[in-house]
């Protein structure tokens, strides 16, 4: 028997069409119905980070573009008194110093009273400031703004888990909940579908402005029949599925299937070429001709065969 792996099997499956060059298995195992999605990352809710005191910025720790929560400050500032003790480091003594820093002299802290996303930086180590100078620019929202096309907007809703990702870095995946949705109104500017958005965190976002790509999980399952989607070929409104089977006789017009699928089913013949790099399956090529016979009868036993040599080929022999 003949191993044949270019057998197809129709199977009710929607999928784009692609073959890959390897064995897979038909298994039962999770999968998921997914939403294709795209859009853009925005902020909102901007607000400023001020002065609390007259004196002096000793120390900028956050940088734009970059999450602060309340655990940390961003940056820290002495009073005029505190400056000025720094200031005179270098002619007091260590003892004295640290006897007033444990005292009354502790820096003034600037903080985000929760999760915020520094956009941008007005602070500048060593700079003197007045009370209410704006320090940082932040924002308390960092935000998906996605669009599903039409065809998909009965699958999307609140709650559902977004995965996302960068065009230019498709290995650095994140995933968020879809917060709110709606169905677009379609106009000159704006195609048919939904438009949702999904609140990111300083673990899964990307930053503001950037455009993203990934899909929205509509859809769970435990268990399925499945098989890997690059197998499967789209022909028409059609899906097939490239299976494993055993042959026996076979010629030019039709091949014997002695396991592997059974009789009945609707199957794609494929042009020459649309298998890649396998080949297709046929009867074996026909054995050379044996060369030509000649006998000679003046030789013990009569019947010595002779091949193509001009120096064996009988005279007057021109075929």
């Amino acid at each position: 028997m003949k191993t044949l792996t270019a057998a197809l099997a129709t199977i009710a499956l929607l999928s784009p069409c692609a073959f890959a060059q390897q064995e897979g298995e038909v298994k039962r195992g999770p999968i998921e119905r997914r939403a294709p999605a795209s859009g853009t990352v925005v902020f909102e809710d901007v607000f400023r980070l001020k002065s609390s005191i007259e004196g002096r910025i000793e120390a900028v720790l956050a940088s734009s573009y970059t999450w602060a929560g309340p655990e940390s400050p961003v940056a820290l500032l002495a009073d005029q008194k505190m400056a000025a003790l720094i200031d005179n480091r270098n002619t007091t003594p260590t003892e004295v110093l640290e006897e007033r820093w444990k005292g009354t002299m502790q820096p003034a802290q600037v903080r985000c009273m929760e999760d915020c996303f520094i956009l941008t930086v007005f602070a500048r180590p060593k700079k003197r400031v007045l009370p209410q100078a704006v320090l940082f620019e932040a924002a308390h929202t960092v935000k998906l703004v996605g669009h599903i096309a039409n065809q998909h907007l009965g699958w999307v809703q609140e709650g559902q888990t977004v995965w996302f990702w960068s065009p230019t870095d498709p290995s650095e995946r994140h995933h968020v909940i879809v917060n709110t949705f709606v169905v677009d109104n379609p106009g000159k500017k704006t195609e048919a579908g939904g438009t949702f958005t999904a609140r990111c965190n300083r673990e899964q976002y990307l930053d503001p402005g950037s455009p993203w790509v990934g899909y929205v999980v509509v859809e769970k399952r435990k268990t399925a029949l499945v098989v890997p989607t690059s197998a499967l070929f789209q022909w028409g409104d059609s899906v097939y599925l490239p299976v494993k089977v055993s042959t026996g006789a076979t010629n030019e017009d039709f091949t014997e299937i002695t396991t592997g699928i059974e009789g009945g089913r609707r199957i794609l013949v494929p042009k020459s070429g649309a298998m890649g790099s396998a080949r297709p399956h046929g009867p074996e090529a026909a054995p050379p001709p044996p060369p030509k016979a000649y006998f000679d009868l003046t030789q013990p036993g009569g019947n010595r065969a002779l091949d193509d040599s001009p120096y064996d080929k009988p005279e007057n022999d021109d075929e």
